[in-house]
């Protein structure tokens, strides 16, 4: 009798947790579609992040939904890949019943990934015929530059970091197979200390914070509001 009954409750569990899986992959399918349309995306992924979740959809309340794609557009701007985090989603029960209604988000955060490629085009106006290199440990910044009546092909590092919502270039040391006299250093490095504005990103993810990595740079901060119309 034991063992028929432990067999109904593994049963019934499976049951349970193929209904949750079904019901979280279309609410996600259904999202994807939304979200897709309010930040302009080409068939994101979605997942929610609760579990189970048929509790969490009848309480019309998330936690967490993440939201990624890749090949991402905006305003002369195109990322590798973008990520949106939106935390406390609410979405009203008629909604859930099928009717009109708006779900709306409490915070949204992520990232965006821009390839090398991607990076030096959008500094092309102030590299001066220089290219970014990027790596887990730093950028390095190849130029040819006049400098005391020399034309010197030199290697500068150092950092990117986000400033007041741009992208800064803060050059630490000079690098080069030339050899630059370190008296003209302090000046060649004042010379590069570069910021440049992105006017809109992916998932209108604002600049708050940088990261390098190889051949890549990771821009991170707040997303854009989000309030879904059904």
């Amino acid at each position: 009798m034991r063992v028929k009954l432990l067999i109904v409750l593994v049963v019934l569990l499976l049951v349970g947790v193929g209904a949750d899986f079904a019901a979280a992959r279309y609410f996600e399918g259904q999202a994807a579609s939304a979200l897709a349309e309010r930040y302009n995306l080409d068939r994101p992924i979605v997942q929610v992040r609760d579990f189970p979740f048929l509790p969490r959809l009848a309480s019309g309340r998330f936690n967490a939904i993440d939201l990624a794609a890749s090949d991402a557009r905006a305003k002369g701007v195109t990322a590798e890949r973008v990520e949106v985090h939106l935390h406390d989603v609410s979405i009203p029960r008629e909604v859930l019943l099928g009717g009109p209604g708006a779900v709306t988000v409490g915070r949204a955060d992520g990232q965006v990934e821009l390839s090398e490629a991607e990076v030096n085009r959008l500094l092309r106006s102030v590299l001066r015929g220089g290219r970014v290199r990027l790596a887990s440990d730093g950028v390095r910044l190849d130029v040819a530059t006049q400098l005391a009546g020399q034309t010197l092909q030199v290697s500068i590092a150092g950092e990117m970091s986000a400033r007041n919502g741009r992208i800064a270039f803060t050059p630490t040391r000079v690098e080069s197979t030339a050899g630059v006299p370190s008296a003209l250093g302090t000046q060649l490095l004042s010379q590069f200390r570069l910021e440049v504005p992105l006017q809109r990103l992916p998932a209108d993810i604002q600049v708050e914070r940088v990261l390098t990595a190889p051949e890549a740079l990771i821009v991170s901060g707040r997303a854009g509001a989000v309030r879904v119309a059904t």
